[in-house]
């Protein structure tokens, strides 16, 4: 079985991917999860697809991340953790899918496009196991200890509202 990585070459936490947290609660109630109930922004303009993903780093992943060109570029090089890790970093690659998703307003369609620019200077300064720790605690709900995805309203665990405990609003 294929073991869920929380952590992307580009510095998104995959462990608030709606897609992988829908994936994970429907493994632990031994059914297969569905296109509904996914606050995703997108979802309506998207054709569905198997809601299914373990990471970006690993083999198994939603067809939307399938297509990102930083995470091809990485998976084809040797010891990359993040795009820290390589010594072209920031490379034209970077640059190219950052200027992309400002123009193509990615990031107010999918705000936590947002996050990316923020967390690799903070990996880079404290580890990325340290912040996938922070990353893992900004991501719990306070009152009930469920974890809480990107697009989601409420927490699943206990009904609280998680939107203000988020560093982008949707």
């Amino acid at each position: 079985m294929t073991e869920f990585q929380y952590a992307s070459y580009c510095g998104l936490y995959c462990g608030s991917c709606d897609m992988l947290q829908a994936h994970q609660r429907a493994l632990a109630k031994g059914v297969t999860a569905t296109w509904d109930g996914i606050n995703f922004p997108l979802k309506d303009r998207m054709a569905a697809a198997p809601v299914i993903c373990y990471g970006c780093k690993t083999d198994v992943v939603f067809r939307g991340c399938s297509f990102c060109p930083i995470r091809k570029c990485a998976r084809k090089m040797a010891n990359i953790e993040t795009c820290l890790d390589c010594r072209r970093y920031p490379c034209f690659r970077y640059k190219l899918v950052d200027l992309v998703r400002w123009i193509a307003g990615m990031n107010r369609k999918l705000p936590h496009l947002t996050e990316i620019p923020r967390n690799l200077p903070v990996i880079r300064e404290k580890g990325l196991a340290v912040w996938l720790e922070e990353q893992k605690k900004l991501w719990t709900c306070p009152d009930c200890g469920a974890s809480f995805s990107w697009y989601q309203r409420e927490c699943h665990g206990c009904g609280r509202d998680v939107r203000a405990l988020k560093r982008f609003q949707f």
